[in-house]
């Protein structure tokens, strides 16, 4: 039964060090990384102030476009040419569709902006719908761009993993060579 529960507790221990590898290298990419639909994202501006502020951490979910109204607050990627395809969380002020193509158009505004946005989303650009805020997001935030830095983003998060891949691999190759002989 030991050998059961310890190798089981591997195999996890290797599925969470994976979505990690898998996390970190999204991230790395500019990408956010999912988890069962769900996206965890770091705000910027203080464009969506009261709703969130930048530094907070929100969460985004992947819904099915016909489920969005107005009144939903997205998070797209932004054909801004200043925000380079970044992404932009603002709320759907307007939706129509365009006779000739047959498209849905989203026509986005941030609660704490005076404008409309000047470039409106199209459904394939919209990575979700805003499900809430993280708490204590800001200092996780903080931790964040503390970890931009290379040196620090190493040390912190690649060599501990590293290190417990590793270990764990070793365990198991142990534990496979034993049941061999």
């Amino acid at each position: 039964m030991k050998k059961v529960i310890s190798r089981t507790g591997n195999l996890i221990f290797i599925g969470i060090v994976l979505y990690l590898c898998y996390f970190i290298v999204s991230a790395a990419y500019h990408k956010a990384p999912d988890f069962f639909g769900y996206r965890l994202l770091r705000v910027v501006t203080d464009s969506m102030e009261p709703v969130f502020s930048g530094g907070d951490c929100i969460i985004i979910k992947e819904i099915e476009k016909e489920e969005l109204a107005v009144g939903d607050i997205i998070t797209f990627v932004s054909g801004d040419p200043a925000l380079g395809g970044a992404y932009n969380t603002h709320r759907i002020c307007d939706i129509v569709r365009d006779y000739v193509t047959g498209e849905t158009i989203y026509f986005t505004k941030g609660d704490n902006n005076t404008w409309t946005d000047e470039y409106a989303v199209s459904e394939e650009d919209i990575a979700g719908k805003y499900v809430g805020k993280l708490p204590y997001g800001d200092i996780l935030s903080r931790f964040l761009d503390k970890l931009a830095g290379q040196d620090f983003y190493f040390v912190v998060v690649l060599l501990p993993v590293i290190l417990c891949f590793t270990s764990c691999v070793i365990g198991l190759v142990r534990e496979l060579m034993r049941l061999k002989s």
